[in-house]
């Protein structure tokens, strides 16, 4: 009689202990059903993030094809080169110019190239009389080995970014809208990738050139006459060994 009862004192307890076991397994696998999911909507969040940092160094390149250019509207001739003597003292000077001249559209270059032998003349008639004056000034006022100049002009400036089709748009508007009113919209000038120069004398000097070269040329050919690059060398000024 003692050994069933025991008997059936024991069974509930090993009923509880299975109860308890399998709930046990329910929640570690609710647990880890849970974890699972969590990672799966990280890995979602993160794939559109690395998508977008991938775009980065697409702009990085858009920056980059800012450097400044060279237009096609711009010639590049020879350096002009010229010696000033002065006929008292004998004294020399070698002098070289880098000249650059702006077309004002790409169809204006062809015509200005078929005149640059008669332009570069000119050129030089100019430059020996300006820097005859210069040289005998600087022969005067400066010790040997102080009278060379060089000069360099500002950088070129990089192209502005091209237009997006709202600002086309809102242009094409405006013309429209002008045109209905018997009106006309000044079209903007072609980007120029030249900085005004600082240097007046070089300022000067640009500005004397252009109006030399337009004399030559048909008339609203030329945009510009650009001096890139100066520098002087005086040979009785090097030291003797």
């Amino acid at each position: 009689m003692s050994i069933s009862l025991m008997a059936s004192f024991k069974q509930p307890k090993a009923n509880a202990n299975a109860s308890a076991n399998l709930a046990f397994l329910r929640w570690t696998a609710v647990g880890m059903l849970a974890m699972m999911l969590s990672a799966l909507v990280f890995m979602m969040a993160v794939a559109p993030a690395n998508a977008s940092s991938k775009k980065e160094p697409a702009a990085e390149e858009e920056v980059a094809n800012t450097e400044p250019v060279i237009p096609d509207t711009v010639i590049i001739p020879d350096p002009v080169s010229l010696t000033v003597v002065l006929p008292k003292s004998g004294t020399i000077r070698q002098l070289v110019f880098n000249i650059w001249l702006e077309a004002a559209t790409k169809q204006d270059v062809e015509v200005i190239e078929s005149r640059m032998p008669k332009i570069i003349n000119a050129f030089l008639v100019d430059l020996q009389r300006l820097m005859y004056r210069d040289t005998q000034n600087r022969f005067e006022t400066r010790e040997p080995g102080k009278r060379g100049f060089k000069f360099d002009a500002p950088a070129l400036l990089p192209p502005p970014p091209a237009k997006t089709e709202e600002e086309l748009q809102a242009e094409a508007d405006a013309a429209e809208e002008a045109a209905e009113k018997g009106e006309e919209i000044t079209p903007e000038p072609p980007f120029s990738p030249f900085a005004p120069v600082p240097n007046r004398y070089f300022s000067a000097l640009q500005f004397k050139l252009q109006k030399t070269a337009q004399a030559i040329l048909p008339p609203d050919t030329l945009r510009s006459v650009q001096v890139r690059k100066f520098y002087d060398h005086w040979p009785g000024d090097a030291k003797k060994r």
